[in-house]
């Protein structure tokens, strides 16, 4: 066995899922609700990606890290639709803003057709719209933009 980044990035995300879920225990009971939604699968996944780093053959050797060419220009462009969509939350809110940029992700960046990210938007819609204004009865963050004009 050897300890990596890899091993390490999956304990500190699986402290923090544990230390969530731990966290929202001493909250009332419909509080808890979403902290728990969250911790306890991001937990079991990241429980899970931990045995399969420690099973992991320590022959097999991982490429060394190059931030150039091809990889980093992967990396720049992960970055610019996390940067993009964040502006598309903040700016339009969960509802409109959510399925816009997944439409938009899915289209361009991983060049799927435009039926392909139709449907990816229209769920993100129902997704979101459903499970929260619906069956949680939430209200969503409407964005800046559209406070601004509403």
């Amino acid at each position: 066995m050897t300890f990596n980044g890899r091993i390490a990035t999956s304990l500190v995300m699986l402290a923090l899922f544990v230390g969530a879920c731990f966290l929202a225990l001493d909250l009332p009971k419909k509080a808890a609700f979403m902290p728990l939604l969250i911790g306890v699968p991001g937990a079991l996944l990241c429980l899970w990606q931990v045995v399969i780093d420690l099973r992991r053959s320590p022959d097999i050797a991982e490429a060394p890290e190059d931030n150039t060419g091809e990889e980093g220009q992967s990396e720049a462009q992960a970055f610019l639709w996390l940067g993009l969509f964040a502006v598309a939350l903040i700016g339009f809110g969960f509802i409109v803003g959510g399925p816009v940029i997944v439409f938009a992700f899915v289209r361009f960046s991983s060049g799927e057709s435009w039926k392909s990210a139709l449907f990816a938007a229209t769920g993100t819609f129902a997704l979101l719209y459903g499970m929260f204004i619906l069956l949680l009865e939430l209200t969503l963050f409407r964005g800046l933009i559209l406070e601004a004009i509403l």
